[in-house]
């Protein structure tokens, strides 16, 4: 068999290979038939152990270290892997050691390379990789162009995103759908609905991306009545929904609690084909949970052959905001023997279950724990999850120990949150210490006066409760909507 057959069948299996342990192989043999630096043999090989999914890119880096010259396309399938994985930081780390090589990049590589910034935090010097653009002179490439659009777009940095689209003008390149889109979720990432909406009527095409850019903008921003409305047009018009779209749906109906549009969304969902998807799936559970109808998120729950970490988490988080402790209780260990690792929301629902239950000591146990049993360092809403439920049950000395010892920084929803157990409880003392501190974070907030004075109210210390008024009007401080003053 000759050379030139050897590498295409070689290359023809490079390009059906399904996993690491074939891909090794063939390695191999590229090596006995010393056809390892054939171009197009490598290039296969090279592309599937770094960019399949059933890849191995560590393997991919060892190739790639020992090719000698390898040219713009190893570079660029490192970097577009790099792009796509978890360290999408180390695109750049090619990207420049390419150009310390004398590598010519091309358009695919500043492609793949904004791609890996845009998900790469915090952005730190965004003009160089611009820059890079304008010295090689790629300004005219408009999928490039548009790869700059959508990479200051997605921080919302919407003057630099609307720069580059008028440069795109400027330079006679006609922009497409894609530049259009960019500009709108520069404007939806920095929470200009109303522009990014003008954007979106200003659009001569638009496509699912668009739609949903809009859609998802509404919902986020807790306009769902806009969002389902836009949802309506979107199926006149023609265009079909992706993941995205009915994820950014469904929570649009969770907030209005729109539990018989929720269900329409669903049969819509279950009617096309959606009903696979993990992402969408949890969201409907969630917004089953939020609009109180726990059986349907049960329903939905024991409908999915896969199961994710936030599966789990949502599933937890609606038993025990809805007091079903018991059954949060279950589908923990459910999860646990499932082989399911718990994370800091699955701890935080279980405190909360614990708390409606009553179950003080076990709910300390557990916080206690988090870091040695589970790896979880508890944050501000684990510890107050269990001040909320040591102020429940009475405990407010253990509650105020616990809240003065924290050691990471603490904010007036968790002193609230206490000073609303010392009213229950008619503790004026422990009021007095808690208003203090509160009024020293949030000086203009009035509605801790009348928490305060409610308690003195109801222990009958009736010239207390009326310096307290005095002293909110004197202050100026806001009440809180709702809020009145009820003479004792």
């Amino acid at each position: 068999m000759g050379t030139t057959t050897v590498a295409f069948t070689l290359a023809h299996m490079a390009e059906r290979c399904t996993c690491m342990r074939d891909l090794k192989l063939l390695h191999a043999h590229a090596f006995r038939t010393r056809l390892h630096d054939h171009t197009v043999v490598l290039g296969k090989l090279f592309r599937f152990a770094a960019v399949s999914p059933l890849g191995d890119l560590r393997y991919a880096h060892r190739m790639f270290d020992q090719m000698p010259h390898p040219t713009t396309f190893f570079y660029n399938t490192l970097i577009r892997a790099h792009a796509h994985s978890t360290t999408p930081s180390l695109s750049s780390l090619s990207f420049n050691l390419m150009r310390q090589n004398n590598v010519a990049p091309d358009q695919f590589s500043f492609n793949f390379l904004l791609k890996s910034r845009s998900r790469t935090t915090p952005l730190t010097h965004h003009n160089d990789v611009h820059g890079a653009v304008l010295k090689f002179g790629f300004c005219r490439h408009l999928h490039v162009q548009n790869g700059l659009i959508h990479f200051y777009a997605n921080r919302g940095m919407t003057l630099l995103a609307r720069r580059v689209f008028e440069d795109v003008l400027q330079l006679g390149l006609e922009v497409d759908v894609v530049s259009w889109s960019g500009l709108l979720v520069a404007h939806v990432k920095a929470g200009e609905l109303e522009v990014a909406r003008r954007v979106f009527d200003e659009m001569p095409q638009r496509d699912v991306v668009s739609w949903t850019a809009m859609l998802t903008g509404y919902s986020q921003a807790k306009r769902p009545r806009e969002a389902l409305e836009l949802f309506g047009e979107m199926r006149r018009s023609g265009v079909w929904p992706d993941e995205v779209t009915m994820v950014s749906l469904v929570s649009a109906c969770a907030s209005l609690g729109d539990m018989e549009t929720g269900m329409m969304v669903h049969r819509f969902v279950e009617e096309n084909g959606f009903g696979w998807m993990v992402a969408l799936c949890n969201a409907l559970i969630d917004m089953y949970g939020k609009c109180g109808c726990l059986e349907e998120a049960w329903r939905v729950f024991h409908g999915m052959t896969r199961k994710s970490l936030i599966t789990w988490n949502t599933m937890v988080t609606v038993c025990a905001n809805y007091g079903n402790a018991d059954e949060a209780f279950r589908l923990f260990e459910w999860m646990v023997c499932s082989g399911v690792v718990p994370d800091s929301v699955t701890l935080l629902a279980l405190l909360v279950a614990y708390a409606h239950k009553g179950l003080v000591d076990e709910g300390i146990r557990l916080f206690e724990s988090m870091d040695r049993d589970y790896g979880v360092e508890p944050r501000i809403e684990h510890y107050g999850a269990v001040i909320d439920m040591l102020g429940r049950a009475g405990r407010l000395q253990e509650a105020y120990d616990l809240l003065t010892n924290i050691p990471i920084p603490c904010n007036d929803a968790v002193w609230g949150a206490l000073l609303g157990a010392c009213r229950i409880h008619g503790d004026v003392e422990m009021g007095e210490k808690l208003i203090k501190k509160l009024l020293e974070l949030k000086p203009d907030e009035g509605g801790y006066y009348i928490l305060l004075r409610d308690i003195y109210v109801a222990a009958g210390q009736t010239v207390e409760a009326n310096e307290t008024r005095q002293a909110m009007l004197a202050s100026r401080a806001r009440k809180n909507p709702g809020c009145s003053w009820v003479e004792g």
